[in-house]
């Protein structure tokens, strides 16, 4: 339905029963989300109708931790039916609004990749990670960034409690990861203005910031971070990196030199080692011997590395593709 014929219908309904005001004033807030192509969702009531929402516990949600090489992750994974509507939400609403240049996290036809190209053929790389990050974007936050999309604010916080979980975005919900870049739109905003003037690239991939310059860069540590503070947000120093010339650099885990981005040699190294031991030992003497015979998914683990190495350097990648596909995986 075009956005006139939807404003006439809207009318039509409302004649006699309404004041002229009132029509008027919904009549434009319809128009404003419709200019951007957005749903038109008049009131929390509404969004209950919209996103069947009624029977259904939106503090249901199920909590556990994934121990990462460097850090551990508190997932908060929300019940089935409450990603369902999230889903809706990124799809819907989410995803028709724009974030910044300088993001590469969780958007279409970008990647850990882009992020690390961005930042070939510098001498310094400063890599910073942001503290706590998604427990640290509260409710309030969600609930303003629906209101500058054009949603009232009864509306703005209906659509925030489903995003949301205890005051906070979840790690784990769908809409989290494109909700957090929107928030963070200002402050990278910010960061780009202040890094043009001296000279340096900043990206984002998520938490991960990256900035690189052929001058030094370490100096600006200061006035990057009261530029992220700013936004409520917090670095973690320990895990601050800075990388110079001569020795390697490295950008979302992705190696970057003069002139291309490669995968590290000890991720490869230890992968090729994993091929051989499943090709010569067989797959379930291989699990039993690195003690994770109950392992389950290990062929997707395997192929999924094999891909993401064909993504940053795609020969490499397809030899490791074509021996994984001569292993027998009957396991």
């Amino acid at each position: 339905m075009g956005k006139y014929k939807y404003i006439d219908r809207l009318r039509q309904a409302m004649e006699g029963k309404y004041s002229e005001e009132y029509i008027n004033y919904c009549a434009e807030y319809a128009a404003k989300l419709l200019d951007k192509n957005l749903p038109v969702i008049y009131d929390a009531k509404h969004v209950d109708e919209i996103l069947r929402l009624y029977g259904i516990k939106p503090d249901c949600y199920h909590i556990f931790v994934i121990a990462g090489k460097n850090k551990e992750r508190k997932i908060t994974a929300p019940s089935r039916e409450i990603k369902q509507r999230q889903q809706w939400i990124l799809k819907e609403i989410l995803e028709k609004q724009d974030v910044s240049d300088n993001c590469h996290g969780f958007v279409k036809k970008r990647s850990i990749l882009t992020n690390a190209k961005m930042h070939m053929g510098h001498k310094n790389i400063l890599n910073l990670d942001i503290r706590n990050f998604f427990p640290s974007i509260t409710e309030t936050m969600v609930i303003f960034q629906f209101q500058q999309m054009g949603y009232s604010k009864n509306v703005a916080e209906a659509l925030a409690g489903v995003c949301c979980y205890e005051g906070k975005l979840p790690q784990g919900a769908p809409t989290s990861p494109y909700m957090s870049n929107l928030i963070l739109k200002n402050m990278d905003q910010d960061l780009e203005n202040f890094c043009q003037k001296k000279g340096i690239t900043y990206t984002r991939y998520a938490d991960d910031m990256s900035f690189s310059s052929n001058e030094e860069i370490e100096g600006f540590f200061k006035d990057i971070k009261f530029i992220i503070g700013k936004y409520s947000f917090e670095i973690n120093e320990k895990k601050t990196c800075y990388y110079q010339d001569p020795y390697r650099k490295i950008v979302t885990g992705l190696v970057v030199k003069e002139n291309e981005v490669c995968i590290p040699k000890k991720f490869k190294r230890k992968f090729r080692q994993e091929i051989y031991y499943c090709r010569h030992l067989g797959v379930q003497r291989h699990l039993e011997n690195t003690g994770n015979q109950e392992r389950t998914g290990f062929r997707e683990y395997m192929y999924g590395k094999a891909y993401f190495i064909a993504m940053v350097e795609p020969e490499v990648g397809k030899k490791y593709l074509e021996a994984l596909d001569e292993i027998e995986w009957g396991y």
